[in-house]
Protein backbone atom coordinates (compact mmCIF):
# COMPACT_ATOMS: atom_id res chain seq x y z
CA UNK A 1 0.00 0.00 0.00
CA UNK A 2 0.88 3.83 -0.40
CA UNK A 3 1.48 6.14 2.16
CA UNK A 4 -1.13 7.94 1.28
CA UNK A 5 -3.51 5.68 2.13
CA UNK A 6 -1.64 5.21 5.95
CA UNK A 7 -1.79 8.64 6.20
CA UNK A 8 -5.89 8.64 5.28
CA UNK A 9 -6.31 6.01 7.74
CA UNK A 10 -4.50 8.07 10.47
CA UNK A 11 -6.33 11.03 9.97
CA UNK A 12 -9.81 9.15 10.75
CA UNK A 13 -8.65 7.35 13.18
CA UNK A 14 -7.28 10.78 14.65
CA UNK A 15 -10.96 12.02 14.41
CA UNK A 16 -12.92 9.65 15.93
CA UNK A 17 -10.69 9.56 19.03
CA UNK A 18 -11.47 13.17 19.35
CA UNK A 19 -15.04 12.95 18.76
CA UNK A 20 -15.57 10.14 21.55
CA UNK A 21 -13.53 12.36 24.08
CA UNK A 22 -15.44 15.13 23.23
CA UNK A 23 -18.87 13.25 24.04
CA UNK A 24 -17.60 12.27 26.89
CA UNK A 25 -16.77 15.87 28.35
CA UNK A 26 -20.10 16.95 27.33
CA UNK A 27 -21.95 14.55 29.27
CA UNK A 28 -20.14 15.22 32.37
CA UNK A 29 -20.89 18.76 32.00
CA UNK A 30 -24.62 17.30 32.39
CA UNK A 31 -26.48 18.13 36.12
CA UNK A 32 -26.95 14.75 37.94
CA UNK A 33 -30.71 13.75 38.37
CA UNK A 34 -31.62 12.74 42.08
CA UNK A 35 -32.79 9.74 43.27
CA UNK A 36 -36.17 10.17 44.83
CA UNK A 37 -36.68 7.00 47.07
CA UNK A 38 -39.92 5.13 46.47
CA UNK A 39 -43.00 5.69 48.46
CA UNK A 40 -44.59 3.28 50.75
CA UNK A 41 -48.62 3.61 50.11
CA UNK A 42 -50.80 3.91 53.32
CA UNK A 43 -52.88 1.18 54.02
CA UNK A 44 -56.70 2.04 55.24
CA UNK A 45 -58.23 0.20 57.94
CA UNK A 46 -61.79 -0.03 59.59
CA UNK A 47 -61.44 0.37 63.02
CA UNK A 48 -63.67 1.62 66.32
CA UNK A 49 -63.41 2.59 69.71
CA UNK A 50 -63.22 -0.03 72.29
CA UNK A 51 -66.34 1.04 74.02
CA UNK A 52 -67.86 -2.07 76.68
CA UNK A 53 -71.70 -2.25 77.51
CA UNK A 54 -74.03 -5.26 78.69
CA UNK A 55 -75.45 -7.02 75.74
CA UNK A 56 -78.67 -9.25 75.19
CA UNK A 57 -77.32 -12.24 73.44
CA UNK A 58 -78.39 -15.76 72.16
CA UNK A 59 -76.97 -19.61 71.53
CA UNK A 60 -78.93 -21.38 68.41
CA UNK A 61 -78.15 -25.14 68.43
CA UNK A 62 -80.37 -27.98 66.33
CA UNK A 63 -81.35 -31.41 67.10
CA UNK A 64 -83.01 -34.47 66.72
CA UNK A 65 -86.91 -34.94 67.62
CA UNK A 66 -86.90 -38.28 70.70
CA UNK A 67 -89.68 -39.53 72.36
CA UNK A 68 -89.15 -38.59 76.23
CA UNK A 69 -90.63 -42.48 76.60
CA UNK A 70 -89.27 -45.23 75.10
CA UNK A 71 -90.13 -48.72 76.88
CA UNK A 72 -89.19 -52.02 75.48
CA UNK A 73 -92.12 -54.60 75.33
CA UNK A 74 -89.92 -58.28 76.88
CA UNK A 75 -92.52 -61.09 77.70
CA UNK A 76 -91.71 -62.35 80.99
CA UNK A 77 -94.31 -65.81 79.75
CA UNK A 78 -94.09 -68.36 77.47
CA UNK A 79 -97.11 -68.73 75.15
CA UNK A 80 -98.54 -68.35 71.31
CA UNK A 81 -98.44 -64.29 70.96
CA UNK A 82 -102.08 -62.90 69.94
CA UNK A 83 -103.02 -59.33 69.41
CA UNK A 84 -105.04 -57.31 71.97
CA UNK A 85 -107.03 -54.24 71.78
CA UNK A 86 -104.88 -52.55 68.91
CA UNK A 87 -103.39 -54.70 65.79
CA UNK A 88 -99.82 -55.52 66.33
CA UNK A 89 -98.43 -53.59 63.63
CA UNK A 90 -95.34 -50.95 63.33
CA UNK A 91 -96.63 -47.36 63.36
CA UNK A 92 -100.28 -48.90 65.51
CA UNK A 93 -101.45 -45.98 67.88
CA UNK A 94 -102.88 -46.91 71.04
CA UNK A 95 -104.74 -45.21 74.51
CA UNK A 96 -103.20 -45.80 78.23
CA UNK A 97 -104.69 -48.65 79.87
CA UNK A 98 -105.52 -50.70 76.30
CA UNK A 99 -104.55 -54.56 76.21
CA UNK A 100 -101.39 -54.32 73.55
CA UNK A 101 -101.15 -57.98 73.19
CA UNK A 102 -101.87 -61.49 74.69
CA UNK A 103 -99.71 -64.22 75.49
CA UNK A 104 -101.88 -67.05 75.70
CA UNK A 105 -100.88 -70.69 77.43
CA UNK A 106 -103.48 -72.89 78.01
CA UNK A 107 -101.59 -75.08 80.28
CA UNK A 108 -101.14 -72.40 82.62
CA UNK A 109 -104.36 -71.13 82.62
CA UNK A 110 -105.76 -74.72 83.37
CA UNK A 111 -103.32 -75.42 86.14
CA UNK A 112 -104.58 -72.14 87.74
CA UNK A 113 -107.94 -73.11 87.74
CA UNK A 114 -107.24 -76.62 89.43
CA UNK A 115 -105.69 -74.78 92.17
CA UNK A 116 -108.96 -72.75 93.06
CA UNK A 117 -110.75 -75.67 92.87
CA UNK A 118 -108.36 -77.71 95.39
CA UNK A 119 -108.59 -74.57 97.19
CA UNK A 120 -112.53 -74.10 97.25
CA UNK A 121 -111.94 -78.46 98.06
CA UNK A 122 -110.07 -76.90 101.68
CA UNK A 123 -112.00 -74.40 102.28
CA UNK A 124 -115.38 -76.75 102.66
CA UNK A 125 -113.67 -79.01 104.65
CA UNK A 126 -112.55 -76.14 107.04
CA UNK A 127 -116.24 -74.28 107.22
CA UNK A 128 -117.66 -77.12 109.08
CA UNK A 129 -115.38 -77.05 111.86
CA UNK A 130 -115.45 -72.85 111.96
CA UNK A 131 -118.74 -73.07 112.59
CA UNK A 132 -118.47 -74.85 115.83
CA UNK A 133 -115.58 -73.40 116.80
CA UNK A 134 -115.40 -69.51 116.08
CA UNK A 135 -119.07 -69.18 115.22
CA UNK A 136 -118.43 -65.09 115.23
CA UNK A 137 -116.49 -65.88 111.97
CA UNK A 138 -118.10 -68.40 110.20
CA UNK A 139 -120.70 -65.97 108.37
CA UNK A 140 -117.61 -63.80 107.39
CA UNK A 141 -115.69 -66.81 105.75
CA UNK A 142 -118.80 -68.64 103.76
CA UNK A 143 -119.30 -65.37 102.24
CA UNK A 144 -115.37 -65.33 101.27
CA UNK A 145 -116.05 -69.20 100.10
CA UNK A 146 -119.03 -67.71 98.27
CA UNK A 147 -117.08 -65.08 96.13
CA UNK A 148 -114.27 -67.39 95.07
CA UNK A 149 -114.99 -68.32 91.42
CA UNK A 150 -112.14 -70.36 89.43
CA UNK A 151 -112.85 -67.95 86.29
CA UNK A 152 -111.60 -64.82 88.38
CA UNK A 153 -109.38 -63.30 90.57
CA UNK A 154 -109.32 -64.35 94.61
CA UNK A 155 -111.21 -61.88 96.58
CA UNK A 156 -109.14 -60.39 99.82
CA UNK A 157 -109.17 -62.59 102.32
CA UNK A 158 -111.50 -61.90 104.96
CA UNK A 159 -110.15 -59.66 108.20
CA UNK A 160 -108.00 -62.40 111.05
CA UNK A 161 -108.03 -60.34 114.35
CA UNK A 162 -108.59 -64.02 116.46
CA UNK A 163 -105.13 -65.38 117.14
CA UNK A 164 -106.36 -68.93 117.33
CA UNK A 165 -108.40 -68.85 114.38
CA UNK A 166 -105.51 -67.46 112.85
CA UNK A 167 -103.57 -70.86 114.38
CA UNK A 168 -105.93 -72.53 113.20
CA UNK A 169 -106.10 -71.84 109.20
CA UNK A 170 -102.55 -71.63 108.85
CA UNK A 171 -103.21 -75.34 110.14
CA UNK A 172 -105.44 -76.01 107.65
CA UNK A 173 -102.76 -74.75 105.23
CA UNK A 174 -105.67 -72.10 103.85
CA UNK A 175 -103.60 -69.39 104.00
CA UNK A 176 -100.62 -70.91 102.30
CA UNK A 177 -102.87 -72.35 99.83
CA UNK A 178 -104.07 -68.92 99.37
CA UNK A 179 -101.26 -66.50 98.45
CA UNK A 180 -99.63 -69.13 96.63
CA UNK A 181 -102.71 -69.11 94.30
CA UNK A 182 -102.45 -65.13 94.22
CA UNK A 183 -98.43 -65.69 93.33
CA UNK A 184 -99.92 -67.65 89.98
CA UNK A 185 -102.22 -64.88 89.23
CA UNK A 186 -99.51 -62.81 88.84
CA UNK A 187 -97.82 -65.01 86.71
CA UNK A 188 -101.23 -64.88 84.10
CA UNK A 189 -101.39 -61.73 84.61
CA UNK A 190 -98.20 -61.11 82.67
CA UNK A 191 -99.67 -62.77 79.64
CA UNK A 192 -101.53 -59.66 79.10
CA UNK A 193 -99.68 -56.71 78.11
CA UNK A 194 -101.16 -53.11 78.71
CA UNK A 195 -100.01 -50.08 77.55
CA UNK A 196 -98.76 -47.35 80.73
CA UNK A 197 -99.29 -44.60 78.43
CA UNK A 198 -100.61 -43.51 74.99
CA UNK A 199 -98.60 -43.32 71.95
CA UNK A 200 -97.45 -45.57 69.14
CA UNK A 201 -95.74 -48.43 68.13
CA UNK A 202 -92.25 -47.89 66.79
CA UNK A 203 -90.83 -51.42 66.04
CA UNK A 204 -92.48 -55.00 65.93
CA UNK A 205 -90.52 -57.98 66.44
CA UNK A 206 -93.33 -60.54 66.67
CA UNK A 207 -96.41 -61.36 64.76
CA UNK A 208 -99.58 -63.27 65.93
CA UNK A 209 -99.38 -67.00 66.50
CA UNK A 210 -95.40 -66.73 67.40
CA UNK A 211 -93.99 -69.03 69.76
CA UNK A 212 -92.77 -66.65 72.34
CA UNK A 213 -90.20 -67.26 75.48
CA UNK A 214 -89.30 -65.53 78.46
CA UNK A 215 -87.11 -62.03 77.71
CA UNK A 216 -88.16 -62.19 74.17
CA UNK A 217 -89.10 -58.37 72.67
CA UNK A 218 -92.24 -58.45 71.63
CA UNK A 219 -92.21 -54.67 70.05
CA UNK A 220 -91.19 -50.66 71.13
CA UNK A 221 -93.35 -48.01 71.67
CA UNK A 222 -93.78 -44.57 72.14
CA UNK A 223 -94.84 -42.28 74.10
CA UNK A 224 -96.54 -39.16 71.95
CA UNK A 225 -97.92 -36.88 74.57
CA UNK A 226 -94.40 -35.26 75.34
CA UNK A 227 -90.75 -35.19 73.12
CA UNK A 228 -87.51 -34.08 73.97
CA UNK A 229 -84.83 -32.46 71.46
CA UNK A 230 -81.50 -33.46 72.22
CA UNK A 231 -78.99 -30.53 70.61
CA UNK A 232 -75.43 -30.14 71.04
CA UNK A 233 -73.76 -27.27 72.73
CA UNK A 234 -70.19 -26.35 73.08
CA UNK A 235 -68.55 -26.35 75.96
CA UNK A 236 -67.95 -22.96 76.95
CA UNK A 237 -71.84 -22.20 76.11
CA UNK A 238 -73.23 -24.44 78.38
CA UNK A 239 -72.35 -22.07 81.06
CA UNK A 240 -74.76 -19.63 79.77
CA UNK A 241 -77.48 -22.73 80.34
CA UNK A 242 -79.63 -23.78 82.83
CA UNK A 243 -82.42 -26.22 84.05
CA UNK A 244 -85.38 -24.71 83.54
CA UNK A 245 -85.14 -22.09 81.13
CA UNK A 246 -87.38 -21.32 77.96
CA UNK A 247 -86.44 -22.31 74.54
CA UNK A 248 -87.47 -21.58 71.36
CA UNK A 249 -88.24 -24.05 69.04
CA UNK A 250 -88.23 -23.62 65.71
CA UNK A 251 -88.82 -26.64 62.99
CA UNK A 252 -85.98 -26.39 59.88
CA UNK A 253 -88.59 -26.18 57.43
CA UNK A 254 -90.47 -23.47 58.88
CA UNK A 255 -93.74 -25.04 57.77
CA UNK A 256 -95.01 -25.13 61.41
CA UNK A 257 -95.85 -22.57 64.33
CA UNK A 258 -92.55 -22.20 66.89
CA UNK A 259 -93.10 -23.95 69.87
CA UNK A 260 -91.47 -22.80 73.52
CA UNK A 261 -89.63 -25.75 75.13
CA UNK A 262 -87.73 -26.32 78.75
CA UNK A 263 -84.17 -27.05 79.23
CA UNK A 264 -85.27 -30.67 81.25
CA UNK A 265 -81.28 -31.92 81.32
CA UNK A 266 -77.89 -30.82 80.76
CA UNK A 267 -75.43 -33.74 80.28
CA UNK A 268 -72.35 -33.84 82.84
CA UNK A 269 -70.11 -35.58 79.76
CA UNK A 270 -68.76 -34.46 76.00
CA UNK A 271 -70.57 -36.65 73.16
CA UNK A 272 -66.99 -37.94 71.83
CA UNK A 273 -68.45 -37.77 68.03
CA UNK A 274 -69.64 -34.18 68.33
CA UNK A 275 -67.22 -33.27 71.26
CA UNK A 276 -69.92 -30.85 72.77
CA UNK A 277 -72.35 -30.98 75.40
CA UNK A 278 -75.71 -32.93 74.88
CA UNK A 279 -78.43 -30.47 75.62
CA UNK A 280 -82.07 -31.60 76.31
CA UNK A 281 -84.98 -29.50 75.85
CA UNK A 282 -88.62 -30.82 76.55
CA UNK A 283 -91.18 -29.71 73.91
CA UNK A 284 -95.15 -30.26 73.98
CA UNK A 285 -96.72 -32.60 70.99
CA UNK A 286 -99.16 -31.05 68.63
CA UNK A 287 -101.20 -33.74 66.90
CA UNK A 288 -99.73 -34.13 63.25
CA UNK A 289 -97.08 -31.80 63.84
CA UNK A 290 -94.32 -33.03 65.92
CA UNK A 291 -92.85 -36.31 65.57
CA UNK A 292 -90.03 -38.51 66.55
CA UNK A 293 -87.00 -38.20 64.12
CA UNK A 294 -87.72 -34.51 63.21
CA UNK A 295 -85.27 -31.91 63.39
CA UNK A 296 -85.77 -28.51 64.92
CA UNK A 297 -83.62 -25.67 65.97
CA UNK A 298 -83.62 -24.00 69.59
CA UNK A 299 -83.10 -21.00 70.40
CA UNK A 300 -81.98 -19.88 74.20
CA UNK A 301 -82.60 -16.41 74.77
CA UNK A 302 -82.28 -14.25 77.62
CA UNK A 303 -78.53 -14.52 77.57
CA UNK A 304 -76.82 -11.36 79.49
CA UNK A 305 -73.59 -10.84 78.28
CA UNK A 306 -72.16 -7.71 80.39
CA UNK A 307 -69.05 -5.04 80.44
CA UNK A 308 -68.06 -6.58 76.89
CA UNK A 309 -67.73 -5.63 73.47
CA UNK A 310 -68.82 -7.10 70.23
CA UNK A 311 -66.27 -7.71 67.35
CA UNK A 312 -66.14 -10.03 63.98
CA UNK A 313 -64.55 -13.65 64.42
CA UNK A 314 -63.16 -12.38 61.00
CA UNK A 315 -60.54 -9.72 63.17
CA UNK A 316 -59.27 -12.73 65.27
CA UNK A 317 -56.55 -14.38 64.60
CA UNK A 318 -54.30 -17.11 66.51
CA UNK A 319 -57.53 -18.02 68.77
CA UNK A 320 -57.28 -14.81 70.80
CA UNK A 321 -54.99 -11.96 69.39
CA UNK A 322 -56.22 -8.27 68.08
CA UNK A 323 -54.50 -5.30 66.44
CA UNK A 324 -54.34 -2.43 67.95
CA UNK A 325 -53.82 1.33 66.33
CA UNK A 326 -51.41 3.43 67.79
CA UNK A 327 -49.93 5.77 66.58
CA UNK A 328 -50.96 4.91 63.23
CA UNK A 329 -49.20 1.58 63.56
CA UNK A 330 -50.17 -1.31 64.01
CA UNK A 331 -50.10 -3.33 67.24
CA UNK A 332 -50.63 -6.93 68.54
CA UNK A 333 -52.84 -7.67 71.58
CA UNK A 334 -54.71 -10.81 73.26
CA UNK A 335 -58.23 -10.18 74.52
CA UNK A 336 -60.37 -11.86 77.24
CA UNK A 337 -63.15 -14.00 74.76
CA UNK A 338 -66.31 -13.83 77.08
CA UNK A 339 -69.09 -15.66 74.27
CA UNK A 340 -68.67 -16.56 70.92
CA UNK A 341 -71.58 -16.58 68.34
CA UNK A 342 -71.41 -17.69 64.77
CA UNK A 343 -70.45 -14.45 62.94
CA UNK A 344 -69.14 -12.36 66.12
CA UNK A 345 -68.00 -12.76 69.49
CA UNK A 346 -68.01 -10.69 73.18
CA UNK A 347 -64.86 -9.84 74.30
CA UNK A 348 -62.68 -7.44 77.41
CA UNK A 349 -60.23 -7.67 78.92
CA UNK A 350 -58.54 -4.18 76.88
CA UNK A 351 -58.44 -0.86 77.72
CA UNK A 352 -61.64 1.02 76.60
CA UNK A 353 -60.94 4.58 74.15
CA UNK A 354 -58.05 1.84 72.16
CA UNK A 355 -58.74 1.54 68.62
CA UNK A 356 -59.48 -1.94 67.75
CA UNK A 357 -59.55 -3.20 63.77
CA UNK A 358 -62.58 -4.63 63.20
CA UNK A 359 -61.54 -6.13 60.19
CA UNK A 360 -59.43 -9.21 58.82
CA UNK A 361 -55.99 -8.24 57.78
CA UNK A 362 -54.14 -9.59 54.89
CA UNK A 363 -50.55 -9.84 54.75
CA UNK A 364 -50.12 -7.17 57.98
CA UNK A 365 -47.77 -7.10 60.33
CA UNK A 366 -46.98 -5.52 63.45
CA UNK A 367 -45.61 -1.87 63.76
CA UNK A 368 -47.14 -1.22 59.75
CA UNK A 369 -48.40 2.20 59.14
CA UNK A 370 -51.97 2.47 58.77
CA UNK A 371 -54.67 5.29 58.72
CA UNK A 372 -57.83 4.66 60.34
CA UNK A 373 -60.96 5.08 57.96
CA UNK A 374 -63.61 7.40 59.48
CA UNK A 375 -66.92 7.15 58.21
CA UNK A 376 -66.94 10.27 55.92
CA UNK A 377 -64.04 8.85 54.32
CA UNK A 378 -65.91 5.28 53.75
CA UNK A 379 -69.05 7.41 52.07
CA UNK A 380 -66.02 8.99 49.66
CA UNK A 381 -64.43 5.76 48.63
Amino acid sequence: MSKKFYRIFLAVLVFLGLGIVLLLTLESLKPEKTKQKPQKATRYVNAEKIVYKDYDAEIIASGRVMAIEQVNLSSEVQGKVFTGDVPLKKGAAFRKGQVLARIINEEVTYNLKSQKSRFLMSLANVLADLKLDFPDAYDEWQNFFNAVNVDDDLPALPEINNKQLKIFLSSRNVLGDYYSIKSFEERVDKHTIIAPFSGNFTQVNMQEGSVINPGAVIGTIINTSTYEVEVPVEKNEVKWLKKGQAVNVVPEERTADTLVGTIVRIAQFKDPQTQSIPVYVKIPSKAGQVYEGDYYSCLFKDIKVKNSMELPRSAVFNHNEIFLVQNSRLKKAAVNIVKINEKTLFFNGLKEGEFIVNEALLNANENMQVKIIDQAEKKQR
